[in-house]
């Protein structure tokens, strides 16, 4: 038998603007951003794909 597919549930009402608001709150961030290559992580990654030939 086939199991049944489920609708996309839809945010309505006070979830759907708590859930705009954080989503906008979450790209403001990340806009504000700068020299996100000056965090360690991104100079290692930076490292690993250059030795590898890849950049």
């Amino acid at each position: 038998m086939a199991t049944a597919i489920r609708a996309i549930p839809t945010l309505r009402g006070k979830e759907a603007r708590e859930f705009l608001r954080h989503a906008e709150e979450a790209e403001r961030n990340y806009k504000g951003t700068n020299n996100r290559d000056d965090h360690s992580f991104c100079q290692m990654a930076h490292a690993i794909l250059s030795k590898a030939g890849m950049l």
